[in-house]
């Protein structure tokens, strides 16, 4: 029989325990500035801890009980990879919505006039050059908006932090429309 809780990921462990955060599943103090060689120790002594081998002359209920540790510390372990996603995270252990997420609307008229102005900027690249700058700058601006979001972060900036969340988000979303557009060549 198929574990509910193992199949599609559709049940994460913040849904079940709210203080069970990626950072807390890693042993890490919740930041935006995760020192990444620590975050990988712990990721695989972990996984290490949770391999199936270890569990072969473990009961079926052990073993389904590690598979769901495993399949929750990788989640834990990708959410905290992606700028993105660990700010997400950030957002939520402050308890604040996430702006664009279920019923809350974006109230930010010049970010969302910036992202028109830098999909018209796309939209006329005509050139594969131009679009390498183009992916280039909108990296850079990306890893200013991470820093920015980890500013927000230490001086416990809400408006801040939920503003260089959003940006970077749009900012995502126009860099794999660069991407695209590059596929497209």
């Amino acid at each position: 029989m198929l574990n509910p809780l193992l199949g599609s990921g559709v049940i994460d462990i913040e849904t079940i325990r709210p203080q069970a955060t990626p950072f807390a599943l890693l042993g890490l103090e919740p930041t935006f500035d995760i020192d990444q060689k620590k975050m990988e120790f712990h990721y695989f002594c972990l996984q290490r801890e949770l391999h199936p081998d270890r569990f072969v002359n473990k009961t079926a209920h052990e073993a389904n009980g590690a598979r769901m540790m495993s399949a929750w510390v990788n989640n834990a372990y990708s959410k905290l990879k992606d700028p993105i996603l660990r700010a997400e995270s950030l957002l939520r252990i402050m308890g604040l919505s996430i702006p664009g997420e279920k019923d809350t609307s974006v109230q930010d008229p010049i970010l969302l006039n910036e992202v028109m102005e830098w999909r018209e900027e796309l939209a006329e690249i005509h050139s594969l050059q131009s679009l390498e700058d183009f992916h280039k700058k909108f990296n850079e601006i990306l890893q200013e908006c991470g820093e920015h979001f980890s500013l927000s972060w230490k001086n416990k900036d809400i408006l801040s932090m939920q503003k260089s969340y959003l940006k970077m988000v749009y900012v995502s979303k126009v860099i794999e429309e660069a991407k695209e557009h590059k596929r497209n060549y």
